[in-house]
């Protein structure tokens, strides 16, 4: 089933394998109500689907156990040991569930429970019923005597619709799976490794250019340049224009209170000339740029 979830009477066994895509209300009443019909329903799932757990009754523990496990019950006489994962989530059977499947600490992995006139499956690990494990232990042999339950002449379904297979899997990896495409694969790898054994420089090799130390007048050069792009000239102008008052105000004692200091021109006139002229400089026009509004008003205590 991949276009919906709409199990029928016609359904013998139904399997639902570990859903990525979650139950709503409605779909999980749906699984119920074809249970008590008289079907077969095995759910196998690592964590389970919350809906679905609640509606048919499925308890899980917070612990951890081996998913190697054992049968504990005669509907899997054939079945004596069962390989999975290497950590599952033991179920917490109510009085009205059977243990079938228990792992090698004892806990249960596996449960039985008859509703209506139906029979419910859950399993804590969908591993043994995977593809690449079912030649491992009994697992053939528990997936077998799962798929009997559905009775003789009905149909065995799948519930891919809440699986989430379809565009799951890789466009590259299902082209390389087949016969044709693994050659042409194959056929390009050695193609390469010829190519890359045998094959020919296109030209002589170049060495690098540069080498050894450089001057710290390239550094200035280019962070200079990079300012100077960046428009920032102006920007460093005024603040330096403003850390030379500061720089000027503390020999000449104008950083006193501003009722007592002395204008700057009258303690140092030779100072405050040159500075008057660097500001000029900074402020000048250059081709191409907009004309400077000069340095920025002095802060507090500086004139």
């Amino acid at each position: 089933m991949a276009g919906g979830f709409q199990p029928d009477a016609g359904m013998g066994a139904l399997f639902v394998l570990s859903p990525v895509v979650g139950f709503t209300r409605d779909e999980a009443r749906r699984a119920s109500d074809y249970v008590a019909a008289g079907g077969v329903l095995v759910y196998a799932a690592e964590q389970g689907d919350p809906q679905l757990d609640l509606t048919l009754g499925v308890q899980r523990e917070r612990t951890l156990a081996s998913g190697d496990a054992s049968a504990s019950g005669p509907m899997l006489a054939r079945v004596a040991h069962v390989v999975g994962s290497a950590a599952v989530q033991p179920l917490a059977p109510s009085r009205s569930q059977t243990v079938l499947l228990r792992s090698s600490t004892g806990v249960p992995v596996g449960l039985e429970q008859f509703v209506g006139r139906g029979r419910l499956v859950v399993l804590a690990d969908p591993l043994p019923l995977c593809n690449g494990h079912l030649q491992q232990a009994d697992n053939g042999r528990l997936a077998a005597d799962l798929v009997s339950l559905a009775p003789a002449g009905a149909s065995v379904a799948f519930d891919e619709f809440h699986h989430g297979q379809t565009g799951l899997g890789s466009t590259l990896t299902g082209w390389l799976s087949t016969g044709w495409g693994a050659a042409i694969a194959w056929a390009a790898l050695v193609l390469f490794v010829g190519l890359l054994l045998r094959g020919r420089a296109f030209g002589p090799r170049l060495e690098l250019p540069g080498g050894g130390h450089r001057s710290a007048a390239e550094h200035v050069a280019a962070v200079g340049g990079l300012l100077e792009r960046s428009v920032a000239d102006r920007a460093t102008g005024r603040l330096l224009a403003v850390a030379a008052r500061r720089a000027l105000a503390a020999p000449t004692g104008s950083d006193r209170a501003p009722a007592s200091r002395p204008p700057c021109g009258q303690r140092a006139p030779a100072d405050a000339g040159e500075l008057e002229g660097g500001r000029g400089r900074a402020g000048a026009r250059r081709p191409g740029r907009a004309p400077e509004r000069g340095p920025p008003a002095a802060p507090p205590g500086v004139p």
